[in-house]
């Protein structure tokens, strides 16, 4: 397993707060296997960042996206899993000592120096990133690790001014 330990770069979670139909379904913001920073993660960056050799590594991952991994009893907003090269972390992952994210302190991540270009939040105790799990009751809320390193839920979706922390297998 392999994270990012800075904030690489400051992404929109999607860039609408407005619903969606997909093959007939209806599909909210915050739904991470429709979202944008999902798209951003598995195409442009991944094609940017990584060479021809290190792509061969990565390993395709079954992304859990369940309720469970949301953090919540009960989530209407948890999308399918998906399978990615590239993935945020769940709220699970992101508070799992498995991960070593057990504490505030362990997720107060810095930001890149390309992060700040684009505009990423910034404190003395880090950046901002997204995760993955969708808030569970409204449809254009997901959550994040905030400057603090504390957990939350209420981050609009279209912001760009949280970062991004990609994870991965290889």
């Amino acid at each position: 397993f392999l994270m990012a330990n800075v904030v690489l770069d400051s992404q929109d979670y999607h860039y609408s707060v407005s619903t969606r139909t997909i093959g007939g379904v209806t599909v909210y913001s915050n739904n991470y296997k429709e979202s944008h920073i999902r798209s951003w993660l598995n195409d442009s960056f991944y094609n940017t960042a990584f060479s021809t050799e290190e792509k061969a590594r990565i390993q395709t991952t079954t992304v859990d996206n369940s309720v469970a991994s949301t953090g919540y009893s009960s989530n209407p907003y948890a999308s399918a899993n998906t399978s990615d090269k590239i993935f945020l972390l769940s709220y699970v992952e992101a508070t799992s000592a498995t991960y070593g994210l057990s504490t505030t302190t362990s997720r107060q991540l810095a930001p890149s120096a390309y992060a700040k270009a684009q505009g990423v939040d910034t404190s003395t105790n880090g950046s901002p990133w997204w995760l993955r799990s969708p808030h569970y009751i409204y449809d254009f809320l997901a959550r994040d690790v905030y400057l603090d390193g504390d957990v939350y839920d209420y981050y609009n979706v279209r912001s760009t001014c949280y970062g991004v922390v990609p994870a991965l297998w290889i």
